[in-house]
């Protein structure tokens, strides 16, 4: 009997992938989808005057919560504005906090454009050391910027499912989360960068209408973060 040449195993089936789609188009499925959004508009405007900030980290992170469970329509009413404040709050200080260094950098690039101002700009040594310090310190500003802003969404994430202030200073966690999720992840910063450009063709809606579109933008990259995480393998801790 002639030997028979095996089969080769087949691959295992493969679980859900990212989508990259959804994040756009999720909140118009959701039947109340209007008035949530404008009332998120409402709050942007109100971020104006900082307060109003609060309240949309806090009702992004129930959003983030909500596709992680399932839920059907994710996009929250805006029923418990005390715990989007008191959450807000909480998420708002991660980001000032990880902001200090930006904030540092730039203080070195100010400094001496002050010290130039207040002897009334004669001295050439010190317009010389002015021009030198600022373009060193904005040429370390753009990759400082760039970690920066793939960094915080896994660091605000970690505060999201953990509930623990802590979590998003815990670097070695965070950055296995990333690591080992690379490739959604960025599918989900690359969804952000596209909804924050759309975001701006709301000003063609009488010009207000950006504070809208602004809020629909922000709810698109929590959601597709939020898809991230559903779909990862090694969770944050």
């Amino acid at each position: 009997m002639p030997f028979e040449t095996a089969a080769p195993p087949s691959p295992p089936p493969s679980g859900p992938s990212f989508d990259f789609l959804r994040p756009f188009t999720f909140a118009f499925d959701d039947p109340r989808w209007v008035p949530k959004i404008l009332l998120g508009g409402v709050f942007v405007l109100a971020g104006a005057f900082l307060i109003g900030v609060f309240f949309i980290y806090g009702y992004l992170a129930r959003l983030v919560r909500n596709v992680i469970n399932g839920v059907q329509y994710p996009l929250p009413e805006w029923d418990d504005l005390g715990e989007y404040f008191t959450e807000g709050i909480k998420l708002f200080m991660v980001g000032l906090i990880y902001a200090i260094p930006v904030i540092i950098i730039v203080g070195l690039a100010v400094f001496p454009a002050i010290i130039v101002g207040a002897n009334g700009g004669d001295n050439e040594t010190l317009r010389n050391l002015s021009s030198i310090t600022a373009s060193c310190v904005w040429c370390v500003m753009f990759p400082i910027s760039l970690a920066l802003a793939v960094w915080m969404p896994a660091a605000l994430l970690a505060v999201v499912v953990t509930g623990d202030f802590a979590a998003a200073f815990q670097f070695k966690n965070i950055w296995n989360f990333i690591r080992a999720n690379i490739g959604n992840y960025l599918l989900a910063f690359v969804v952000w960068l596209v909804a924050r450009f759309a975001a701006g063709f709301g000003i063609l809606l009488l010009c207000i209408g950006v504070v809208f579109t602004a809020f629909w933008a922000v709810c698109v990259a929590a959601y597709a973060f939020a898809q991230a995480y559903r779909l990862a393998t090694v969770k944050l801790q």
